[in-house]
């Protein structure tokens, strides 16, 4: 390891920063592959009916991945400000160094289902206090779109051909009774002008506006997409020059990309009209291979919207693959609505064409919008979209070290101090609630108080309505209903509150 003193040249200094910023983006990967992988399993083994308190442990450490991930994620971008502070100033970056490098040693701790990594930022309240100004934090706003409700941030990536890449960092609440909501990175490749709020779309002058869907990525998908355009930016600059797509490649492509989603249509007979020929599906893409043979060179990537069609949103893919263009290898990006393949004609006018200096630009970008989409999530609940929606916003600290708990149903609101104690019993209760096997035995509410006037009880289950939350303080109560995924969603987040008390 490089030791950073008075005597370090200005040289050494880029290169340590580099070496750690490189560092940190592998362990933002990795952590994210545990991430998902541990989610994947939860999931798998709750459809399978096993032991309750097995899918638990693995979405604790789940959760605790996730925090992990932030963290790391966290001291990259401040050590990439530092970088680019030195470049401009060349000096006072010592400070930086030792906080970001303070942030990610961090040891994560696994056994309860938190960790100690902390969380920079303090969350955005979601409360009564919310006002008309749009809330853009170091995402920003390029594009100006930001409204304070869905769209918080914009920022555009320009590139040498084709569309920019235009990213919004979008809030959808925590769900409602037709899907469950969530907090994502829309990437778009618009060859026109792109609302992230509407989702209209204008590509000409007749004024005319059409609906564009682009892939709206949650915070671990656009990680795994800011990774992939740093390998091919490596690619681009060290690697062959990827041919030129032939007609036959495209087909294809095409191809395996329809076969990719329906595994027995590779096995259907080629038809013409009503003839049908004497060759299958399978066959035609092993003759279109024949005409275009392997090369070697496989770049081609792509990130799904699993996330965002898992709570009930549409579904999308960005696309990434190195192209030839005008004599030099570029990255290509697309971001595809639906589950349309990215080599129909039809999104040839959606590819922009960037410089790998501009793919590891935008990489970057999507690393703060992620580390943003995260960051929203903690310390509040929204329960819908609008300034009237019910909320639970527990963001602020109270005196002790706990912290005030308000709560909203859009008319009315109460609100409850809790002290570090307190915050824990009521995570501890509302797990034994999410991992009892019967409900209605389950301990489903938590009066900590001297008394019965002031309360938290959720007693009340239905199947068709989910939880009925109300929230009492002895002279206002407050009733709202929660779905299961919003009652957990609750429960993760005061996990990550009691790491980071402010």
């Amino acid at each position: 390891m490089l030791m950073i003193d008075e005597a370090t040249g200005p040289e050494q200094i880029r290169m340590a920063l580099a070496v750690a910023i490189e560092a940190a983006g592998r362990q933002v990967d990795e952590i994210g592959g545990m991430a998902v992988v541990l989610d994947e399993a939860a999931d798998r083994y709750e459809g399978l009916g096993m032991e309750a308190t097995t899918v638990e442990d693995l979405r604790d450490a789940g959760r605790a991945c996730g925090t992990a991930q932030t963290a790391v994620a966290g001291a990259a971008d401040d050590l990439r400000a530092a970088l680019a502070d030195f470049n401009t100033h060349d000096g006072a970056v010592a400070d930086a160094v030792a906080e970001a490098g303070s942030l990610a040693s961090k040891e994560l701790l696994m056994g309860d289902g938190f960790a100690s990594a902390p969380i920079a930022a303090t969350p955005t309240s979601f409360g009564g206090s919310v006002d008309s100004t749009p809330a853009v934090g170091a995402a920003g706003d390029v594009l100006g779109y930001a409204d304070g409700d869905t769209c918080h941030g914009t920022d555009r990536v320009a590139s040498v051909a084709g569309p920019a890449t235009t990213l919004a960092l979008l809030d959808f609440g925590d769900g409602d009774d037709r899907w469950d909501g969530g907090r994502y990175v829309a990437v778009a490749t618009s060859p026109g002008t792109w609302n992230p709020v509407t989702s209209e779309e204008r590509t000409d002058g007749s004024g005319l506006s059409y609906s564009y869907g682009p892939p709206h990525l949650d915070p671990v998908e656009a990680e795994v997409a800011a990774g992939h355009l740093d390998e091919l930016a490596d690619l681009a600059e060290s690697g062959p020059r990827p041919p030129a797509a032939t007609r036959w490649g495209r087909a294809a492509q095409r191809l395996e990309h329809v076969t990719a989603g329906d595994a027995d249509m590779a096995e259907e007979p080629v038809m013409i009209g009503d003839d049908e020929l004497p060759v299958t599906v399978r066959d035609l893409l092993a003759l279109l291979r024949g005409k275009e043979p392997a090369t070697g060179l496989s770049a081609r990537r792509h990130v799904t919207t699993e996330a965002m069609a898992q709570a009930g949103g549409d579904p999308g893919a960005l696309w990434m693959d190195l192209i030839e263009h005008d004599g030099a290898t570029r990255i290509a990006v697309t971001g595809v609505e639906g589950e349309e393949s990215p080599d129909s004609d039809y999104w040839d006018s959606y590819t922009a064409r960037h410089t790998p200096e501009q793919a590891r630009a935008l990489a970057g970008r999507l690393r703060t919008f992620a580390r943003e989409a995260r960051l929203r999530a903690f310390g509040a609940l929204r329960l819908g979209r609008g300034e009237d929606a019910p909320y639970l916003d527990w963001s602020v600290p109270t005196a002790d070290g706990g912290r005030n708990l308000e709560f909203g149903d859009g008319h009315d609101t109460v609100d409850l101090d809790l002290n570090p104690t307190q915050l824990r019993e009521l995570h501890d209760a509302l797990t034994a609630t999410l991992t009892a096997d019967d409900l209605d035995e389950a301990f489903n509410a938590y009066t900590p108080w001297e008394n019965d006037d002031r309360y938290i009880d959720w007693s009340v289950f239905e199947y068709e309505t989910g939880f009925q939350l109300e929230i009492g303080d002895g002279t206002t109560a407050v009733t709202v209903n929660l779905t299961p995924g919003q009652l957990r969603a609750w429960r993760d987040r005061l996990a990550t509150t009691l790491t980071d008390r402010s």
